[in-house]
């Protein structure tokens, strides 16, 4: 497979998630942003190991936290669904703000992340 870039969005709003994701013959890598001010604050590295149970890929995962922010646990969010997903290697920097959130709105923003991820996931599987 040659190199290919995708762009999705999910959401409205504030709530609006992007991520842009250059897809190569073994891995993605992609830049998770949104809220009111995107920003690098966190990456996540998820690589697929051998063997699955029930039908999933297994993988571990390490995280690179900015200090004072939690944008790497959503950053892990999105790289575990795309190594699950597809089988490849996934490295996700996220970077998602929004001022004074409350846990609804951060509950929003990290199902509207998923969502993102799975629309992904979904594109890769049909580049074949």
């Amino acid at each position: 497979m040659d190199q290919t870039e995708i762009k999705i969005s999910h959401g409205e709003g504030k709530y609006k998630i992007n991520i842009s994701a250059i897809i190569t013959g073994d891995g993605v890598a992609a830049v998770l942003t949104g809220g009111e001010r995107p920003h690098v604050g966190g990456s996540a590295l998820s690589v697929p190991r051998s063997g699955n149970d029930a039908g999933k890929n297994r993988y571990d995962t390490w995280i690179i936290p900015r200090p004072g922010h939690r944008d790497a646990e959503v950053a892990a969010l999105v790289a575990q669904v795309v190594c699950e997903d597809t089988g490849m290697t996934a490295a996700v920097t996220a970077g998602i703000h929004i001022d004074n959130a409350s846990r609804d709105e951060i509950n929003i923003l990290i199902e509207n992340s998923r969502e993102t991820a799975r629309l992904l996931t979904n594109k890769i599987k049909g580049l074949g």
